[in-house]
């Protein structure tokens, strides 16, 4: 984690598994940023994906053949 910190590797909207980062902060920016572009009379669009498990479910002979 030091090193991702000292040469700023992480993006700042990387808020899981980081200090004084939490996924309330994401919220926050989630919403800033929707009521800037309300405010500026532009859209929003918002694309929200659950990736828990998302290995476990993938076919593993399929990523295997692909990869080799």
């Amino acid at each position: 984690m030091e090193y991702l910190s000292k040469f700023e590797i992480l993006c700042d909207n990387q808020y899981g598994f980081r200090r004084n980062y939490d996924t309330s902060m994401a919220v926050v920016d989630t919403v800033d940023k929707i009521s800037s572009a309300m405010d500026s009379n532009k859209f929003s669009i918002g694309l929200f994906i659950d990736l828990s498990k998302a290995f476990d479910t993938l076919n593993h002979k399929i990523l295997i053949t692909v990869t080799n």
